[in-house]
Parts: structure tokens; C-alpha cells; sequence
């Protein structure tokens, strides 16, 4: 199979290439076809395939590649409150599509008369003019960032996934499925011809007050999501240091323990203190028959991952007390001494985010049979969401969504759009997950 796309975006308009053109081919080999297998029992589908193709990803907004005014702050003139109006976007005619190049490699299978089926599939996807909010200098720029493609990324993965019904009677039936997929990615550039950062590196992800500093630190060869900060080793405990009495001790440059007034506190005292991407998802789900009966049991979790608890790093240090406070706030830190640093982004609040769901279970009862004359069939059921967890996670969920925001290196805290790249951040203002209970009649006329 082959296919070719043109496809031109509106929100390119004013540019010099607000088309893209994406072409795909995949070819297929359909194994017990052949006569080699026509005696083998086992199998009733294995197909090899293989399929290369490039998809296309426009800005978000519209009139990105052109110069914006925008409102801004609100001004008194001669005695009438107006807004200023001023440069909220830089032209850019480069402008053009990002595009993801992706080769996949993949087998399908049923054997045991489809008792057992699935696919496996491995992906390598190249994002080549990656989409980003460029920061610029300004003057001579009207604004200080430019919506350019200046980034190359590599994703590679594996999909499993596997259906099987491991019981089936005429009047119980259980079918089941698994699935695991890993990705792993690679940051290859951040600059093009025209547009070129000063060091191989952006500081990604913002604390917000009254912390106010970068999360992530996204390098060049390296992966997303890297938290970045200072990694804590223990608390002072001596009673006779009171310059270091409850304040944080750290892991110098060389792993060796530095106390907090010996501590520079400067980005290169940093250091790489966890990563917010998961290693690998698992998911399982399950249906149950049983005569009317049924239930429906879906389940998933994510592994090897970290999340920084901002909730903790607020609510949880008894110096700032103009925020409500964790009763956690008055435990010894280590069981050694009450915190007496400010409030800081550091390895401490740093936590493993390895979780397990049981997401939705609902159970139901068919009525085939009302009784009634304009009611042919009935169903009634219960059904619960968020419904149970496993994890040491300390905060209110593990399953935190993707952030917002540059913390640029080259012209201090800015907050840009990122698209995701300072995963792991679990904000001091979210608002609870919710468990739900639903219980629901579905009638047939």
C-alpha cells in the first residue's frame, strides 16, 4: 500500500512553505498463506509487515509565521484608562510543518482458533524541524521569542499487545488483554541555520513562587524530561552548628557532603536528580460473562519514573507559614532535625512515581427478557472510575499531566510553551482526581 498527502495549513498563512506533502508505504507478507504452512494446526494468522511514512504537525495558533500585536497592560491617559497596544509575535516566513518520519516493524498473530492473538510492533520516528518558541534577543527582535522549527528528536519503541480468553462455556466467558509499551527518545539538535542557542542546553519548567526557578534540563544527546536541582544527601543535625542546625546538607560536584553554609547555590552545584517520563506502561483488561452477567475490570500503571511534589515543597516547610501547612511540615527531616531552609527545589521532594490503577469496574445485569410489551431488552448496572491505587507515591495522584514552560538560560524566566517536554511536575494548586460511582438503567424499545 502507498499514499501521498498535500495538505496545506492555515495557520502558516504569510509564509513561504505553508504546504506539506507526506507519502507512505507499507508492505505486508501474510506467512500462513504460504504452502510450507498448510500442514501446521497451531497458528490461523501470522502476518509480517513493515511501513515507512511521514505525517505532519502544524503550529497550534493561527498567523503564527507573522508579526502580532497584542493588548497589554492597562495605562492612564489624560484621565482615561486605555490598553497599550504592542508586538506579541515575531514574523517568521520559515515557518513551515513539523514533520515525524517513522519506520515500523511489526507481527500479527491468532493461534488456538484466535483463542490467542495480538502484535508486536517496534517504531523508530524522527521529528525533524521540531516546532518551538525560540528565545530571541530583543531589540532587534520586536518580541522575545520566535515560533521557528529548530529542533531534531528520536523516539524509539515497542507495542505489545495480546488478546486472549483464557475460559469460554456457553455460559461463562472470560476474555482478557495485555498490553506494554517502553519508548526511549533522544534530543539531536536545537538550533538550525538561523536560529542558534549560545550553550547545547535549555533550562525547561517553572516552580512559580516562591521558589521561582527551572525544573528540567533539556540537553542536547541527552533525554526529555530530566529533573535538574540540587541533590540532597542528609540535614544537619549538630545542635552546636546553628548556622547549619535543620538546613539542607548537599552532594558537591565530586559526591562529596557539603554543608548549606559551605554551598553555593548556583545552577552548577545542579545535577540530574530523576526523570518524569516513564520507562515503560502497562495495561490489563478484563471481561467477565457469566449467564446475564457481566463485569468489566480495566487496569493500568506506569513504571520507573520520578515526580517532583511541589504540594511537599511548599506545604511541607514549617518556615513559610504565610501557606497553610502538612502536618508532615513538624516531622524531623531523616528523624534528625526540623527543616529550617527555605523553601527549595531539591532531590527531597523528588519522589518515585511507580503506580498501578484499577480504573473502571462496572458490573451489569441483562434483562433479555422484560415481560413488558414495548421494552424488548434491559440492562442494569454499576459502574466505579478512579477506583483504586497502588503506589508510595506521598502526594494526592502519581498520574501527573505534562507542564508548560521554559525557564530560557539566555534571557531569564520566561514562561513558553513546551509541549510537554518537563513532564513530572505534580503542581502545589491541582485540583483532586475524583472517584466516581455510577449507577444506570439502558432500555431497548
Amino acid at each position: 500500500m502507498a499514499s501521498l498527502r498535500r495538505e496545506e495549513a492555515s495557520q502558516l498563512v504569510g509564509t513561504n512553505n505553508p504546504w506539506g506533502t507526506f507519502p507512505a508505504i507499507s508492505v505486508g507478507w501474510r506467512i500462513t498463506k504460504e504452502s510450507f504452512m498448510s500442514n501446521q494446526t497451531l497458528f490461523n494468522d501470522i502476518k509480517l509487515r513493515a511501513g515507512y511514512g511521514v505525517t505532519g504537525s502544524q503550529p497550534s495558533d493561527l498567523f503564527r509565521g507573522v508579526g502580532l500585536l497584542g493588548y497589554d497592560r492597562n495605562v492612564l491617559n489624560n484621565g482615561v484608562w486605555s490598553k497599550d497596544l504592542l508586538p506579541s509575535q515575531n514574523a517568521n516566513p520559515d515557518l513551515k510543518w513539523e514533520e515525524k518520519r517513522e519506520t515500523d516493524i511489526g507481527l500479527d498473530f491468532s493461534l488456538l482458533k484466535d483463542r490467542i492473538s495480538g502484535s508486536f510492533d517496534y517504531y523508530n520516528r524522527e521529528i525533524n524541524n521540531l516546532l518551538f518558541q525560540f528565545p530571541v534577543p530583543s531589540p532587534p527582535n520586536l518580541y522575545n521569542l520566535t515560533e521557528a522549527n529548530v529542533g531534531k528528536m528520536n523516539n524509539k519503541g515497542l507495542e505489545i499487545m495480546i488478546n486472549f480468553v483464557p475460559f469460554k462455556t456457553s455460559n461463562f466467558e472470560w476474555n482478557s488483554n495485555f498490553s506494554y509499551s517502553t519508548n526511549t527518545n533522544k534530543l539531536k539538535s536545537l538550533s538550525n541555520d538561523i536560529y542558534k542557542l549560545s550553550t547545547d542546553y535549555l533550562q525547561i519548567g517553572y516552580t512559580g513562587p516562591p521558589v521561582q526557578t527551572f525544573t528540567h534540563l533539556l540537553r542536547v544527546g541527552g533525554p526529555v524530561g530530566d529533573f535538574y536541582g540540587f541533590k540532597v544527601i542528609g540535614i544537619g543535625s549538630d545542635q552546636t552548628d546553628a548556622a547549619n542546625y535543620g538546613q539542607w546538607i548537599y552532594e558537591g560536584a565530586n559526591g562529596e557532603a557539603v554543608k548549606y553554609s559551605d554551598f553555593g547555590h548556583a545552577f552548577g552545584d545542579k545535577k540530574v536528580i530523576g526523570n518524569g517520563l516513564p520507562k515503560f506502561y502497562l495495561g490489563w483488561n478484563n471481561t467477565f460473562r457469566y449467564k446475564n452477567f457481566d463485569l468489566f475490570i480495566t487496569q493500568r500503571g506506569a513504571f520507573k519514573f520520578q515526580i517532583a511534589n511541589e504540594q511537599r515543597m511548599i506545604y511541607e516547610n514549617p518556615t513559610y507559614t504565610q501557606y497553610n501547612l502538612l502536618k508532615s511540615a513538624f516531622n524531623k527531616v531523616y528523624g534528625q532535625a526540623l527543616l529550617k531552609s527555605t523553601p527549595e527545589f531539591n532531590s527531597y521532594y523528588i519522589e518515585n512515581g511507580d503506580y498501578w490503577k484499577i480504573d473502571n469496574v462496572t458490573l451489569g445485569y441483562n434483562f433479555t427478557k422484560t415481560g413488558i410489551k414495548f421494552i424488548q431488552s434491559a440492562r442494569i448496572y454499576a459502574s466505579s472510575l478512579n477506583t483504586f491505587i497502588i503506589t508510595k507515591y506521598k502526594g494526592l495522584d502519581p498520574e501527573v499531566s505534562m507542564r508548560n514552560g521554559v525557564v530560557s538560560a539566555q534571557s531569564g524566566i520566561q514562561v513558553i510553551p513546551t509541549k510537554g517536554l518537563d513532564p513530572g511536575i505534580d503542581s502545589r494548586d491541582k485540583y483532586p482526581t475524583t472517584r466516581t460511582f455510577t449507577f444506570g438503567l439502558n432500555i431497548t424499545f
